[in-house]
This record gives C-alpha cells, structure tokens and sequence, in this order.
C-alpha cells in the first residue's frame, strides 16, 4: 500500500465516507478541524452563509473512540470517520482522490474500494486500504447533526429598527430606539428542524435563536430575548417593551455620520440520534445598518 506523509498542516479533502462507498460533503458550517499544533481535533462553526458573515461556536462535543488504550475522536481529518477494523480514520475514496488503484488480489470493484486511511497522531500519515462493500463503518451522531444544521441553510436576522436607516432619517437624542426581529422566518430565527441519516444512524436537529446581542454603535450592546416588538406609531415615545435603548450622543462624530448597527443571533441546536444527544451553539451576524443620531433645536425669540 501506499502510504503519504502528509504537510505540517493537513490539507485534507472535505468528502465524509461514513459507510463503504458513500461519500458526501462534510458540513462547512460545523465540523471538526485538525489542529497541528496540539494534536487535537476542535470544533469549528463558522457562519451558516447568511448576509453579514457570523462568528464561531461551540459544538456539542464529539464521541470518542479508542486506540491502542486512548481516547481519539470518532471523527477525523476532512470528517473522515474511526474504524475499529482498519484502526485509522476512513476517508474519501481512492477514485475521489482521482486516483485508478488495482484492487487487492481476488477482489474486484464490486467486491470494495480504496480509501485513505488517516492515522492518529503521533504520524501525520495516511495510506489506502481496502474497504470490503457492505462494510460499516461507524458514524459519530455529532458529524450528522452537523450535516442537518447546513441543510437548514440558516442566516442571520433582518434588523427592524426605529429611528429608520437612511439619508434623510434622524433619530434624537434621549428618545427611546426600538430593535425587533422584521419579518422573522424559520431560517433566520427558528424554530427550524431537519435530520440528517448515513446507513442505519439517523439525526434530527432543531435550531432556534436564544437571544440577539445588539452592538448599537457607540460602545453599547443589548441582549434581548424574543423577536423584539415592531415599532408603530401609537406608541409615541414610549420605551419598546421588550429590547430598547437610548443614544446619549449626536452620531455626527462617526463615520459617515452614523452609528453602526448590528444584530447577533445566538443559535441553539438540540439533537438526538445514534442513541446519543447534544447541543450545538453558533452566532450569526448582520451587515451593519447606519443609524444617524440628532439633537432637537430649541429655537428662542
């Protein structure tokens, strides 16, 4: 067999082999990264592909599997999934890595395939081994949670606001802003659920956002909870009754004139499956939205 060395850095392909001959992209929203420095596979969520970008979060944790009297994660580099029977993390196939391997002697294509096997630090190196069809490997439930969560295709909030954005909208010092949730739907607040299955494993996540972190601009955040109350004009000058604030200064020393505005939303994943249960935690992020601050004139005679 061959066997590579691979670089300080391992650049590995995303394709995800959770059963003999099947492969499918690893998530790219929450996975579990490599880092060369400790050895140690993280999780890693970057934003779900909303407007605005987002931030990272924490996973669920991961199970384990064992080797040699350790404990290793059940899922590897590029979310290459632990065999007990190969003893390394089994990767995309041989054809996917666009390579046209023999099969073993008295084995045929129909009879398995090729596919990288990542073995555990200390080593950073990886051969093909010969993979019987039919032959399970086992699926960490966390890696189809993740699968379920980038199906959901979820972005971050679109940000209702009073005093309105734009060239000719003047909020005032000392009167009450409103923030609220406009038009919420399921993929940018939630609830949203999916599931996410590989051979005889099955997982269903259900995403919803626990709170917005509000970054007003000018040094201050709001942590609100709920969708916010839209602002109407009944309301006056009354304070929004469910996620508020007052500026205390003109914005004209920002920027363009502005406060810049934007919206954090904290999302919660619970799932369950393969007999096991988590929770994944991530944060979505809006573009900024400028919010121009005035002062009222007295005028005196």
């Amino acid at each position: 067999m061959l066997r590579r060395i691979l670089a300080l850095v391992l650049a590995v392909p995303a394709a995800l082999v959770v059963v003999v001959l099947t492969a499918t992209s690893a998530s790219a929203d929450c996975q579990e990264v490599y880092n060369p420095e400790t050895g140690e596979f993280e999780i890693d969520c970057s934003d779900g592909g909303g407007n605005g970008g987002g931030g990272g979060g924490t996973g669920g944790g991961s199970s384990t599997c064992n080797y040699n009297g350790r404990e290793i994660p059940c899922t590897g580099p590029g979310g290459s999934v632990w065999s007990s029977l190969h003893e390394c993390w089994i990767g995309p196939s041989a054809e996917e890595m666009g390579e046209d391997l023999v099969p073993p002697d008295g084995q045929t294509k129909e009879d398995g395939a090729w596919h990288v096997c990542y073995f555990p630090p200390p080593g950073s190196s990886w051969e093909y081994t010969w993979v019987q069809t039919g032959e399970e490997v086992r699926i960490d439930p966390v890696v189809l949670a993740q699968r379920a969560i980038a199906s959901m295709d979820l972005d971050p909030i679109q940000i209702g606001i009073v005093p309105e954005s734009g060239p000719n909208r003047v909020g005032l010092v000392g009167l009450p802003v409103w923030m609220w949730v406009d038009s919420p739907t399921d993929d940018t607040f939630g609830p949203i659920t999916a599931s996410a299955s590989e051979g005889s494993v099955s997982v269903s996540a259900t995403a919803s956002v626990s709170s917005i972190v509000w970054d007003m601009g000018e040094g201050t955040t709001v942590t609100c909870t709920g969708k916010g109350t839209p602002y109407a004009d009944h309301y006056g000058k009354k304070d929004s009754p469910t996620c508020g604030h007052r500026y205390e200064k003109m914005s004209t020393d920002q920027p363009d004139g502005a406060y810049q505005v934007t919206a954090t939303s904290h999302w919660v994943v619970e799932w369950t499956g393969g007999g096991q249960s988590g929770t994944i935690e991530f944060d979505l992020t809006t573009d900024a939205l400028p919010i121009r601050i005035g002062e009222a004139q007295v005028l005196t005679q």
